[in-house]
C-alpha cells in the first residue's frame, strides 16, 4: 500500500502527509482553475479533500516514478469516482499529483465542499471559472 493511502486512511494532517511531498510539488485537480504549487499548500488540500467524502482506495498500479490510485466512495450521498496519478522523485517523495473525478454532478458538489473549505487559504483564482464555462451546453 502507498504510504499516502495508509496516511490519508488513518486521518493524517497535513504535516505529516507534507513528508511525503517534494517541496515544489505540483497538485492538478479538474475542480480548480489553476495547479496548486508547494508541500504545505499540496498538503492541505490534500486534508480538505479527505473531509469532504467518503470512501476508500480500490487500486493501486505502480511502473517506475508513477504510481496510479482508483478510489470509490460518495460526497453528500452521490458516488465519486477518483483517478490519481503521483509521479515521484528518485528519493520516493512525490513530485505531481494530477487527479480526475466522475460523475460531473458529484464532482461538482466536490468542488463546492472543496471551496467551503479552501476559499479563506486558496485565492479565488484557484476557483475562478472561465466565463464561457459557465454558459448552457449545446
Amino acid at each position: 500500500m502507498h504510504k499516502l493511502i495508509a496516511l490519508r486512511e488513518a486521518g493524517a494532517g497535513p504535516d505529516e502527509i507534507a513528508a511525503l511531498l517534494a517541496p515544489g510539488v505540483v497538485f492538478k485537480s479538474p475542480v480548480l482553475s489553476r495547479s496548486i504549487e508547494g508541500r504545505e499548500r499540496v498538503a492541505e488540500a490534500m486534508v480538505a479533500a479527505i473531509a469532504v467524502r467518503e470512501g476508500a482506495y480500490i487500486a493501486e498500479m505502480a511502473d517506475g516514478p508513477v504510481t496510479l490510485l482508483v478510489w470509490r466512495g460518495q460526497v453528500d450521498g452521490l458516488p465519486l469516482d477518483s483517478f490519481e496519478m503521483l509521479v515521484h522523485d528518485d528519493a520516493g517523495l512525490v513530485v505531481e499529483r494530477t487527479v480526475a473525478m466522475r460523475p460531473f454532478a458529484s464532482a461538482l458538489r466536490f468542488r463546492n465542499a472543496f471551496y467551503e473549505r479552501m476559499k479563506d487559504r486558496l485565492g479565488p483564482e484557484y476557483f475562478a471559472l472561465p466565463e464561457q464555462a459557465l454558459g448552457a451546453p449545446g
